[in-house]
C-alpha cells in the first residue's frame, strides 16, 4: 500500500504543495496502490480530527506548550494512535509513512513546524514517539519525567540502534517504587549514552545487554 505525503515542490519559480505517493523501495505505485492510498488518507485525516476533538473536549489541548504539563497531552495522544500498528490498517513496511502523514492531518496536535530530520527517518518523529511513550503506564511515564526526558530517551543514537533497550525499561514497570523518587529518567538517558556511546550494542544477546543495564540503573539508584 502507498501512503500519501503532502510535500512542497518548487515549479517553475512557484512552490506548490504536491500529494506525493510513498512506497518501499522497489514498487511501483499501481492505480490499485493509488486508490488504497486515498482511501487509508481519507481515514487518517478523520481518525486525526476525531482525536483532536476529543482532546480538545478533554480540556487537554491547552496543556500544548506548557513545560510541566504537556507531558500528560503527548501521553494521550499516543494512546490513541495505537491503530497505527494494527496491519490490517498499515501495513507494517509502509508504517513509517505513516507516522510522517500524521503531520499532515493534524493541526492542533502538530508541535511545531516538521523538521528536515523528520522528512528523513519519519519513524523517530514526535507522533511515533507519542506512541512509544503511552506503552507505559501512566504512573510510571509521569514518574520517570517530564516530555523532554522521555523524548530524549527515544531520540538518543543508542536507542533508536537497539529497541531492546526500550524493552528494557518496560520491565521495570514491574519493580516497586523503580528508583524512588521522581525525574529519574534523564539521568539514566545520560548513563545509558556514556556506556554505549561508543559500542555497538547488538553484539550483546538480549541476556547480556539487560545484565549491562540493570547494572546501570543500580547505580543511578545510589546517586
Amino acid at each position: 500500500m502507498a501512503v500519501i505525503i503532502r510535500e512542497d515542490k518548487l515549479i517553475e519559480g512557484k512552490t506548490y504543495q504536491v500529494n506525493v505517493y510513498k512506497v518501499r523501495p522497489g514498487r511501483l505505485v499501481t492505480d490499485d496502490e493509488k486508490k488504497r492510498a486515498e482511501e487509508l488518507d481519507s481515514y487518517l485525516s478523520r481518525k486525526i480530527n476525531d482525536v483532536e476533538n476529543e482532546l480538545r473536549a478533554k480540556e487537554l489541548l491547552q496543556l500544548k506548550g506548557r513545560k510541566g504539563k504537556v507531558l500528560k497531552l503527548w501521553y494521550e495522544v499516543g494512546c490513541r494512535l495505537e491503530f497505527v500498528m494494527d496491519t490490517s490498517i498499515v501495513p507494517a513496511e509502509e508504517r513509517e509513512y505513516v507516522w510522517r502523514a500524521i503531520y499532515d492531518h493534524a493541526i492542533e496536535l502538530t508541535p511545531g513546524p516538521i523538521s528536515e530530520r523528520v522528512k528523513r527517518d519519519p519513524e523517530n518523529s514526535h507522533f511515533s514517539y507519542c506512541y512509544r511513550l503511552s506503552r507505559f503506564p501512566w504512573s510510571f511515564v509521569e514518574m520517570a519525567g517530564d516530555w523532554t526526558s522521555w523524548s530524549e530517551f527515544f531520540d538518543r543514537k543508542v536507542t533508536k540502534n537497539d529497541t531492546r533497550i526500550i524493552e528494557w525499561l518496560g520491565r521495570k514497570v514491574n519493580e516497586d517504587k523503580v528508583i524512588g523518587r521522581q525525574n529519574w529518567l534523564r539521568p539514566l538517558t545520560k548513563a545509558i549514552h556514556k556506556e554505549f556511546d561508543k559500542k555497538d550494542t547488538t553484539v550483546f544477546s538480549k541476556e547480556e545487554l539487560y545484565k549491562i543495564l540493570d547494572l546501570i540503573f543500580d547505580q543511578v539508584k545510589k546517586d
